[in-house]
């Protein structure tokens, strides 16, 4: 009966756009019983948050009677964990028997490192390494690991983490010293592993340690020592590499370090350089080779050097990097009809891409034969099939709407019942309900750790039916579930968007795809650089537009807030909009890079697809083609077929020689490189 209850329950839960529970024989009864196992559920949460509260102030006594009550609650684990945690010498047993009933919970790993916190605090050490995992990047615990090591004498064991504590570019704790000292008496400390620390630390540029290691070395190596340096000083000084020799171990990573220093300063002479180097013996071809590589990589982009200059040695021509390095240039040049030669100089891998399909069309249209012109238009007729960037800008070539190439599929109602039975899928749950999303994350990624793309695909169903879109879309890219388009690109709080827009004057395609590609619509979402919530915004630049938009105390904003980070983010994205002519393009390379970087790289005039193409940053190249195409399918899915472009934005980057987009382009017979916006067809809703 309990599990016919539940089941009732799971169905109101998780099915609600698939199973309608007037499909029932008593539908009133059903929903009776469900509201009834849904407070229950609401009651628990409650005897859960105060359970919790007793466990974490160690007061047993009252948290039994607590325990009793949520005997079936799929939380109950997490009160034993926290009863456990509050009490720092809990048996090793108690804490252990713990692990060993949840092993693959993610509470069991977190209980797991705390107990050796603990046992290092307690200095108990043979406890401490039943708790502690070499894995643990905790730098204490790993120096504690090593003494506790020597302490119980397990010295092999001891010499090999100590050796690996040692070989650390940066000061190590004063917890490590204890292992260092009875690592050295134990002839730990040879005149390699001397060296390689000092190089470390040179390499991390921690010159206040490797100063200190100088006394580790021996006087030849100190001799050494002081070579090196005059080199470090002056990277860029041809004659200092004069006594330099790259096939000795002992001066390869420095002067290695030096010459790559030369490198992205001065590449041309670098190139010489190199060449000196393999001349006298002094560098192995294959290492040559690899510095030249690096040279000539350099100067393709950054001085627009041929391929084929003489400069470049021979076989690093067919090098598929400095191809495309080359081709980039072409494009920036906007030599589109010298394209074909070296995209046929391309591994056939690299040339059936999406990108190079594109751009050997581009190239086909530079060429004014007819030939060339049906070539276009049948590459062009290939890529529009793809959802891509590239598909939809080939789309907008031929004046029709890019593809959505959506293949949603419907997971059967039973499969989605049986996930959400499971005991962990309960637990995450439970725990979104309790608003613990970081613990529901842990779970979920520990849930489908082990599926396979099948089951990942019906995990993500189940994260939409729960409104978890960030957790959908990453389940689903992990399945390669590219085409289930609905669920990829999922369109919660739309009202808050659309009224964000309207305010600032953006279209809400725009705003939704920005949070889709930042975000995922993660509300709590940080980044390593400290950028936050659903649109991703530096706390700075949100300070500064929330007051430019009068909106009440910005110095204590909520990023992490689903209706502040829309507002703030979707005014922001208006006022780079206003600041660069309604130029989406440039809007979004600002938002991603900053606007003095979007501004420096629009100064060199060329077709918008050729900027987007040379965008400098790989990351903002592919954030602005993105979030270009999550905009255009957006569009597609609220009804309004928009181009991937808009005809003023490429107006915008060429006036006087503008892409010629639209079925025109193949009813001229004229060069289209001379066809102006006028001459050419926008695409069609």
């Amino acid at each position: 009966m309990l599990r016919k209850l539940y089941i009732c329950w799971l169905i109101a839960l998780t099915l609600v756009s698939s199973i309608s529970l007037t499909t029932h024989a008593n539908p009133p009864r059903q929903a009776a019983v469900t509201f009834g196992i849904e407070m229950q559920r609401f009651r628990q949460r409650a005897v859960f948050l105060e359970a919790r509260r007793v466990a974490r102030r160690g007061k047993l006594s009252a948290l039994k009677p607590l325990l009793e009550t949520l005997s079936d609650y799929p939380l109950r684990s997490y009160i034993e964990y926290e009863a456990l945690l509050a009490r720092p010498y809990s048996s090793d047993e108690a804490v252990q028997a713990f692990i060993e009933n949840h092993p693959n919970s993610p509470i069991s790993t977190q209980l797991r490192r705390a107990f050796a916190q603990y046992r290092r605090d307690q200095n108990r050490s043979k406890s401490f390494l039943q708790f502690h995992r070499t894995d643990d990047g905790d730098v204490e615990n790993q120096c504690f690991r090593a003494s506790a090591l020597w302490t119980l004498e397990r010295t092999q064991e001891a010499m090999a983490t100590t050796q690996t504590l040692w070989l650390y570019g940066r000061s190590q704790p004063k917890g490590c010293d204890k292992a260092f000292s009875r690592w050295r008496r134990a002839g730990g400390l040879t005149r390699t592993l001397a060296w390689q620390r000092y190089e470390l630390a040179i390499l991390a540029g921690e010159d206040r340690l490797a100063a200190y290691l100088e006394r580790t070395l021996s006087e030849d190596q100190r001799r050494l020592v002081r070579q090196l340096t005059r080199l470090r000083q002056r990277p860029t000084r041809m004659d200092r590499y004069k006594t330099v020799d790259f096939k000795d171990p002992e001066q390869r990573a420095l002067a290695d370090s030096a010459l790559k220093t030369f490198i992205k300063k001065r590449p041309g002479e670098a190139l010489r350089l190199i060449a000196d180097l393999k001349e006298s013996g002094r560098l192995e071809p294959t290492q040559a080779l690899e510095y030249n590589y690096a040279a000539a990589l350099r100067l393709i982009r950054e001085d627009n050097l041929a391929l084929d200059d003489a400069s470049i040695p021979a076989a690093l021509r067919t090098n598929p990097d400095l191809i495309e390095a080359s081709l980039i240039q072409l494009i920036k040049a906007g030599q589109f009809n010298a394209l074909s030669t070296r995209l046929n100089q391309l591994p056939e891998s690299a040339r059936g891409s999406l990108r190079w399909q594109y751009w050997q069309a581009r190239a086909d249209l530079s060429n004014p034969s007819s030939g060339a012109q049906d070539s276009a238009r049948m590459r062009f007729e290939r890529l529009a099939t793809e959802r891509d960037y590239y598909g939809h800008l080939a789309a907008q070539w031929l004046g029709i709407p890019g593809s959505l190439a959506d293949q949603s599929t419907t997971i059967a109602p039973e499969k989605l019942l049986d996930l959400a039975a499971a005991p962990t899928a309960q637990r995450i749950y439970e725990l979104r309900a309790l608003g613990e999303t970081l613990e529901a994350r842990r779970e979920w990624f520990q849930l489908i750790k082990p599926f396979s793309n099948t089951e990942l695909r019906i995990a993500a169903a189940l994260a939409s039916q729960w409104q978890w879109h960030d957790m959908a879309i990453a389940t689903l890219a992990q399945a390669q579930a590219w085409d289930e388009v609905l669920e990829r690109f999922p369109r919660p709080y739309a009202e808050r968007f659309t009224e964000a827009a309207r305010t600032r004057g953006v279209p809400v395609t725009l705003a939704m795809a920005v949070a889709r590609r930042e975000s995922g619509f993660w509300t709590e979402a940080r980044s390593p650089v400290g950028a936050e919530g659903l649109m991703q915004l530096m706390p700075r630049t949100a300070r500064s537009v929330a007051k430019s938009i009068d909106l009440d105390d910005p110095t204590n904003l909520v990023l992490t807030q689903a209706d502040t980070n829309i507002k703030l983010g979707t005014a922001y994205l208006g006022q780079l909009l206003q600041r660069f002519d309604d130029n989406r393009i440039l809007a979004l390379a600002a938002y991603n890079a900053g606007p003095s970087r979007a501004k420096k790289w629009y100064a060199n005039p060329q077709p918008v697809d050729a900027f987007i193409e040379s965008i400098p940053f790989a990351e903002t190249r592919a954030y602005v083609k993105a979030v270009l195409l999550y905009a255009a399918i957006y569009a597609q899915l609220n009804g309004l077929p928009e181009p991937l472009l808009y005809p003023y934005e490429i107006e915008q980057f060429s006036p006087n020689d503008s892409l010629p987009i639209g079925p025109a382009v193949f009813t001229k017979t004229s060069q289209p490189e001379g066809l102006t916006l006028n001459d050419a067809l926008t695409p069609q809703g």
